[in-house]
């Protein structure tokens, strides 16, 4: 029965959507719980920033820790200058840990906005293809109805054969002509 072999190839991709549907709520609500943490932490960091002056540092930070690195490079020193320099060079590493941790959470903040963008677009469109999978299974299953001759279609048939045969018989003398009775006139005194 090829209308029975469609109703089930429809109904599977119907279910693997569902799947998907499910898979991509979850994940979206990770998402958003995950935006909303990073929001709070970017707020915290903001406040410690206020003026902004980590952030200007970003730029005379590397450019130090450069300049430290090709001094290790370039120069003969002794081993305990050579310490100095590292040592100094992991203190401006923590430096600009600190003042690009902000910059950090921004860049992760609008990745995870994009995620949370094309996970709900995806949730809306997987939504909409089953909903044309849902019309076309209607239609199938009204097709196996007719073809199995039963169900509610030919109920409804039968009610208006009957409504029809009803109102055929139904026609009487009163329907086609108006009788006029008579009515007496009382003498007038």
């Amino acid at each position: 029965m090829t209308i029975k072999k469609d109703i089930d190839d429809l109904r599977k991709e119907r279910t693997k959507l569902i799947i998907r549907v499910k898979d991509s709520r979850r994940r979206l609500s990770y998402k958003e719980a995950e935006e909303a943490a990073i929001n709070k932490l970017l707020q915290m960091k903001k406040e410690e920033d206020k003026d902004g002056s980590k952030r200007k540092r970003v730029g005379y930070l590397k450019h130090m820790k450069q300049k430290f690195e090709f001094k290790i490079s370039t120069e003969a020193s002794s081993l305990s200058q050579e310490k100095e320099i590292i040592r100094k060079i992991n203190e401006i590493n923590q430096e600009l840990d600190e003042a690009l941790a902000s910059v950090r959470l921004e860049r992760k903040l609008g990745f995870i906005k994009k995620d949370v963008e094309d996970y709900q677009k995806g949730i809306t469109d997987i939504n909409k293809r089953i909903e044309e999978l849902d019309a076309k299974l209607d239609g199938l299953y009204v097709n196996l109805r007719k073809t199995l001759g039963i169900g509610s279609w030919q109920n409804k048939q039968k009610q208006q054969q009957k409504k029809v045969q009803q109102q055929q018989q139904d026609v009487n003398l009163e329907d086609i002509a108006v009788i006029k009775k008579k009515t007496k006139q009382k003498p007038e005194e």
